[in-house]
């Protein structure tokens, strides 16, 4: 494809080459004939020719650019009406040289251009996001380009006032009226007109809009976006109330996990630890049918307990994270990690005692993972190899530490015979006779090469013959 691309490229300099040679020797008639010749017959050509006379000649129209993008849905959709999802790259390519003309106008300051090109393509947005398959994303990222494009409009240090405020205007309409709810770009029109509102009757108009989303009903979406609200309303206070306003304002929403998180933050900057345990401590409590949140309020308890000297409860929450962990990738709350913090918690004493309880907890848990590292950090062969005993599965023995693959060789070797000869009793096409080999093999490693022929053997006298079965045990 980037062979292909190459080629095309050379071609069209190649023929750019040759239009300006062309255009050096046509006079101005014979080019303004085949102009209008041309937009007869193409109305999107017709379009992209008028546009060039906007800000100048002519008033800019956002209704113009988004019949132009309306158009283009109709030019890429197919029979059905549906953009397909190999047609939506092409399509994006179309309209991005739509938004381009909003960049070019903004770079050469034709701000009502600008505007009215961003406008009519938002206008259709969500039109964009329904048109077709956006398996791709190319439909999305329509929407997120010209979103791109209005926060640098909003945030180009020479736009005048005039444009400023009428940004404004249609960026808090647009939020009123719920343009894009259901997807983040809703709260795109929130942030631009946050950042235009330079007085405090556009502030206080922007705080009712936000005042006005409620936590209606239990649904998840609309807890998130009434704690959405708040935080732009917090933004929106720091722009003009107090700091002591703003942690009032906190505290009196500390139901918002990212308020209660400034606030554990703010409190252990000041090493106020009795106040970090209070707020994540409430937050557990709060936030009780959320996992993630309960476990960063634990996290904060931790750390805070860790300050303190609180052993006993810094014990009781390694444990927790010991079984529980934290995030993916977190080393720190990993089960590595934490249970070298409970080791060097625990006096020595007292660690044998402390083991049996870990492992009772991981038994009734039925949590393997945990009963297998414990037994390997021990080294608990014997325990290891009861379990084995008892679920002597391929992937059990296949997982042991090497040690009890040693220690007890003749029945690990037994236990995977058996365990494999099952398993070929279940085989059934050629890649699971492939993984069989390959369990073989591993049995031939482990000193089973006397047995591993033995089902070899079993295996290609099976009736009725089965070739793609023979022909993979030919391989080993």
């Amino acid at each position: 494809p980037l062979t292909r691309i190459h080629k095309h490229r050379k071609m069209s300099t190649r023929n750019i080459d040759k239009v300006d040679l062309l255009l050096s020797k046509l006079d101005k008639t014979q080019i303004a004939d085949f102009i209008k010749k041309e937009c007869l017959g193409n109305k999107q050509l017709q379009n992209r020719f008028l546009a060039l006379g906007a800000g100048s000649l002519f008033k800019p129209d956002s209704a113009k650019y988004a019949s132009r993008v309306e158009d283009l849905m109709e030019d890429y959709a197919g029979r059905d009406g549906y953009i397909d999802y190999r047609a939506t790259f092409d399509f994006n390519c179309a309209v991005s040289r739509i938004l381009d003309e909003a960049e070019d106008a903004m770079r050469k300051g034709q701000w009502e251009v600008a505007v009215a090109v961003l406008k009519g393509i938002a206008s259709v947005s969500e039109d964009i996001l329904n048109s077709g398959d956006d398996s791709a994303g190319e439909l999305g990222a329509i929407v997120s380009a010209c979103f791109e494009k209005w926060h640098e409009l909003c945030a180009d240090e020479t736009l005048p006032e005039d444009i400023k405020a009428e940004i404004f205007e249609l960026a808090l309409s647009r939020f009123i009226e719920k343009d894009l709810k259901g997807w983040d770009w809703w709260w795109d029109w929130m942030e631009m007109a946050i950042s235009l509102a330079d007085t405090s009757e556009k502030q206080s108009r922007i705080i009712k809009a936000l005042d006005a989303i409620k936590p209606n009903g239990d649904s998840w979406s609309a807890k998130h976006n009434a704690e959405t609200a708040q935080k732009y309303k917090l933004e929106i206070m720091s722009k003009s109330g107090s700091p002591e306003d703003q942690i009032k304002f906190m505290y009196d929403n500390v139901s918002n996990p990212d308020f209660r998180n400034r606030l554990i933050q703010m409190a252990w900057d000041k090493a106020d630890y009795d106040e970090v345990l209070r707020l994540a401590g409430d937050g557990v409590n709060h936030d009780a049918e959320y996992a993630g949140l309960v476990s960063d309020w634990h996290k904060w308890k931790y750390k805070a307990y860790h300050e303190i000297g609180d052993k006993a409860n810094e014990l009781l929450l390694a444990r927790h994270f010991f079984f529980k962990g934290g995030r993916w990738g977190e080393k720190e709350y990993s089960i590595e990690s934490m249970y070298a913090i409970l080791k060097n918690l625990v006096p020595k004493n007292e660690w044998k005692k402390y083991i049996e309880t870990l492992i009772s907890e991981a038994q009734g848990k039925k949590d393997i993972i945990r009963l297998f590292y414990i037994y390997t950090q021990e080294k608990m062969w014997q325990e290891y190899m009861d379990y084995i005993r008892k679920n002597p599965s391929i992937y059990n023995i296949d997982d042991a530490p090497k040690e009890v693959k040693k220690l007890f060789r003749d029945e690990i070797v037994k236990l995977y015979a058996a365990a494999v000869r099952n398993y070929f009793q279940r085989a059934s096409n050629r890649d699971s006779y492939r993984e069989g080999v390959t369990y073989l093999r591993k049995l031939i490693k482990y000193g089973g090469t006397k047995e591993a022929e033995q089902i070899v053997a079993e295996q290609k006298s099976r009736t009725p013959r089965r070739p793609a079965l023979i022909d993979e045990l030919s391989k080993l």
